[in-house]
């Protein structure tokens, strides 16, 4: 079992990690072509898809990803769950797509710009489903093949885009890669007779696992559109710098969240810290986080004029104190994750609410007078309040772990993989 995870973690990770560098060759290339108002603009159109999928396309993976896990374990058909979110999915992302367009223009984008935005919004809703699909069939080494090809791909047309001159299109073809990813990657089912409807408890546990994605990762997001709302074209474009940066650390600890939930959906206990092996996952997790963030902070003076000579030493701080907001955030991700395995979507989702409004208030309330500091002070703020939720939940005692009775059938699985 601990193998299984263990190299399943790796490959997620890696995978995560390609899409990261290869976002940071897009913000790279903005940055030293187009120069930093463009790069602020870049960098708040790409939080833009990653927040606005919140609202249905990321939960639909995770949900995807452990109720597949539960009918494979079953040897159950998976084909209206698949049905199910897979329509959802794509008529979600579309309607983001559309409603992302005004939000782009309101932004300052031209009418191209805000187009290519539509189209990012769509490929990276169906890139989060499909990730999901495939981690519920324990298929990481497939994700992260995919996500090399489709970075490789999309850092090609990305060439050919600045090479034409067309800056209008630049986000062009981060969607194109994304939708290849989906296409590649779209979930075809166990192949079982489709005898059953939708498991119990699946679209309670996707719409507490909706609330749960926007009070917990939607902070990060927010951090960068609050730096282009308060701050001058010109502070966006440095923070957009450091944002680069720190967006790819905080996907190690979604990369891995993304492995706990089909890999523990078979366990009982609740998501409970009190079980030896999850709290030593817990705590090893975070000093490996420890290490990694902080060697990022330390390189940072150093790394940061290499890629932004523009921007690189103004966003030195900006990174640093970003970090620690990161790391608060990514040891949140897994005991969170031990909970949503064990079907607990709602009290990791009530659990974060505390935290997403105490940073929101905390963004507004110092806006005006932190500037592009604002966004970091309130997502370290509201991580630090949802850290501290989602240990003492995992650390009390249960008696009914589980809120849905897809969960309870997992819980009642004993094979191991």
């Amino acid at each position: 079992m601990s193998q299984r995870v263990a190299s399943s973690a790796v490959y997620s990770t890696a995978g995560m990690a390609v899409q990261g560098l290869s976002r940071l060759a897009y913000t790279i290339i903005i940055g030293r072509v187009l120069g930093t108002e463009a790069l602020g603009h870049a960098g708040a159109l790409l939080s833009l898809s990653i927040f606005v999928a919140l609202f249905w396309p990321t939960a639909a993976g995770n949900t995807s990803s452990r109720f597949l896990a539960v009918a494979l374990h079953r040897g159950s058909s998976d084909a209206a769950v698949n049905r199910f979110l897979g329509v959802t999915t794509l008529a979600s992302s579309v309607l983001l797509g559309a409603i992302s367009v005004p939000i782009a223009l309101a932004l300052g984008n031209g009418p191209v710009t805000a187009a290519s935005a539509a189209l990012l919004v769509v490929g990276y809703g169906l890139y989060a489903y499909a990730r999901g699909a495939q981690l519920g069939y324990h298929r990481a080494r497939r994700i992260a093949f995919w996500d090399t090809a489709s970075s490789v791909l999309s850092l090609g047309l990305l060439v050919a885009v600045a090479v034409g001159g067309l800056s209008g299109l630049v986000l062009l073809p981060l969607a194109i890669g994304y939708v290849v990813f989906a296409l590649a990657c779209r979930p075809r089912g166990n192949g079982l007779p489709d005898a059953d409807g939708l498991p119990e408890g699946l679209v309670s546990f996707a719409a507490w696992n909706v609330l749960a994605g926007l009070t917990t990762n939607g902070l990060l997001q927010i951090a960068m559109l609050a730096a282009q709302v308060y701050g001058r074209d010109a502070e966006a474009g440095v923070f957009a710098a450091a944002f680069t940066l720190a967006t790819p650390a905080s996907m190690l600890g979604q990369a891995v969240s993304q492995i706990v939930v089909p890999a523990f959906a078979h366990r009982s206990g609740g998501g409970g810290l009190r079980d030896r092996s999850s709290a030593f996952f817990v705590t090893a997790f975070a000093a490996v986080s420890a290490v990694a963030f902080g060697l990022v902070a330390l390189v940072s003076p150093w790394a940061l004029p290499i890629f932004y000579p523009a921007q690189g030493a103004a966003a030195v701080p900006m990174l640093q104190f970003l970090m620690l907001g990161v790391f608060v955030f990514t040891v949140a991700l897994i005991p969170a994750a031990l909970l949503l395995a064990a079907g607990r979507s709602r009290a990791v989702a009530l659990a974060s609410i505390g935290g997403f409004v105490v940073g929101i208030v905390t963004v507004v309330a110092t806006g005006p007078s932190l500037g592009v500091w604002a966004g970091s002070v309130g997502f370290l703020v509201g991580s630090t309040v949802n850290l501290v939720a989602v240990v003492v939940i995992g650390l009390g005692r249960v008696d009914q772990p589980i809120d849905d009775a897809a969960a309870q059938a997992a819980s009642e699985q004993t094979t191991s993989y």
